[in-house]
């Protein structure tokens, strides 16, 4: 595949290094000598040019209309619209772009397809409320993913010090549910779990079951998990205003905090809802906290627009023994202060948005790609009635850096062990890290 990416910001050279690393042929255009300076020093297989993505001369001189995916990531939604336009004239067949209006977007959604023409927009700051709502499903989990029609559920558990996995083989984990243990978070490395894998403190879990066992599932990582009912979000801006009004649909009740008065002031005009109670604070600081009641939610998520001053609330928050505190963090170099501060999960709005990008540009065939961490990514697959697969042992299927986590049949979840051999009609999950992915293209991707 060959990608012109416009915008050698963190969402444009994320996606330029996933993509180069699967060997794919990318140009990055940006109009910033000394930002394409910068990245050059990298050392990605990657051409660079220095050029204006919003004109027809510069995108039909670096063959716009040639490439299989034109992306275009600046920091200017007109110019992101407006590069795109020229390259669908041009005659690129698939266009994407980063849009941070939300009047593009349908309610509830962090995507628009097919708008003004453009394949896929996608917003950084509703990305990343979709990530939030997702970890905010049950505390002690930080994410939670549905697959097979929501029959199956994946999630990304903590272990804590009393947690029943904590020092055991994940072959001889004490557990009820029926449920695997398919990767093992530590350290921000990813490993596919063996039977011989042995979780400790502090390692995330990435747990298959039935949607039906979810809660169950996670309490036997955590056994505090339960399900989330009352949240406290530090900051009203865009991200934090459209995860309460969220959350609040669902049936949360929400404490939300804002240290700019206006900022509260509009946020309340906004959310006028009864289960919604949006208070101004000036500072964000435990005693203060105390008095919103943040003690008495089962999770925080911070998200005041600035790293400094989330990362601030998040201490104070853990001080407190939410049990769950997320933080939305713009640049990825706090992300290891994050957890030596206690931070459970990390949501970054730009790489969120890249993840949206990557899950609907690359040929895997999957009937849905999902990046649970970087580094890990989850994919769905049917197996096909025409497909080689079909009969064949489930033993050493598939390629190295993958596993096989488990196989919706006839609306049950089944896990490798359960079944000798593929069926036609199996909807299978696999785990996959590295270029995993793309190797999988090859065999189930039909």
């Amino acid at each position: 595949m060959r990608a012109l990416i416009v915008g050698a910001g963190e969402v444009g050279w994320y996606l330029a290094g996933r993509l180069a690393r699967e060997g794919h042929e990318v140009v990055v255009m940006d109009q910033n000598r000394e930002l394409l300076q910068q990245r050059a020093r990298a050392g990605l297989d990657v051409r660079m040019e220095r050029a204006d993505g919003a004109s027809p001369r510069d995108l039909n001189e670096h063959r716009a209309g040639d490439v299989d995916l034109f992306v275009a990531v600046t920091a200017s939604d007109a110019t992101n619209l407006i590069a795109c336009l020229h390259a669908r004239a041009q005659g690129a067949p698939r266009t994407m772009a980063r849009v941070r209006d939300a009047d593009y977007y349908p309610p509830g959604e962090d995507t628009a397809t097919d708008m003004l023409g453009i394949d896929l927009l996608v917003s950084p700051e509703l990305a990343a409320v979709g990530d939030l709502e997702s970890a905010l499903r049950i505390r002690g989990a930080v994410r939670v993913e549905s697959f097979a029609d929501g029959r199956l559920s994946l999630a990304e558990c903590m272990v804590t010090d009393n947690s029943p996995a904590a020092r055991r083989s994940v072959g001889t984990r004490p557990h009820a549910t029926h449920s695997k243990i398919g990767a093992l978070l530590r350290d921000g490395r990813v490993h596919l779990a063996t039977k011989d894998s042995t979780p400790l403190p502090g390692d995330h879990l990435v747990v298959a079951c039935h949607r039906d066992e979810l809660k169950e599932a996670c309490r036997e990582i955590d056994p505090d998990a339960r399900q989330v009912r009352r949240v406290a979000i530090f900051g009203a801006g865009q991200i934090g205003v459209s995860l309460a009004a969220r959350l609040a649909a669902r049936g949360r009740e929400i404490v939300l905090l804002e240290a700019d008065e206006a900022r509260a002031r509009e946020a309340a005009e906004v959310l006028d809802d009864r289960s919604i109670e949006v208070l101004w604070e000036e500072g964000a600081s435990e005693t203060a906290m105390r008095e919103a009641g943040v003690d008495t939610c089962d999770a925080f998520v911070s998200c005041a627009g600035d790293d400094r001053a989330t990362l601030l609330a998040c201490t104070h928050a853990d001080r407190l023994q939410i049990g769950l505190v997320l933080a939305v963090l713009s640049r990825e170099e706090f992300a290891p202060l994050a957890e030596a501060l206690g931070v459970d999960g990390i949501v970054a709005p730009r790489l969120a948005a890249a993840e949206r990008i990557l899950r609907t540009s690359r040929g895997t065939g999957a009937q849905k790609s999902t990046l649970i961490v970087d580094g890990l990514e989850a994919l769905e697959y049917k197996i096909a009635d025409d497909s080689d697969l079909c009969g064949r042992p489930i033993a050493a299927s598939l390629p190295h850096d993958t596993c096989l986590t488990a196989v919706v049949r006839d609306g049950a979840v089944r896990f490798p062990g359960e079944i000798d051999r593929y069926q036609r009609g199996d909807i299978a999950l696999v785990l996959a890290t590295g270029n995993g992915a793309q190797k999988l293209a090859a065999v189930l991707g039909g």
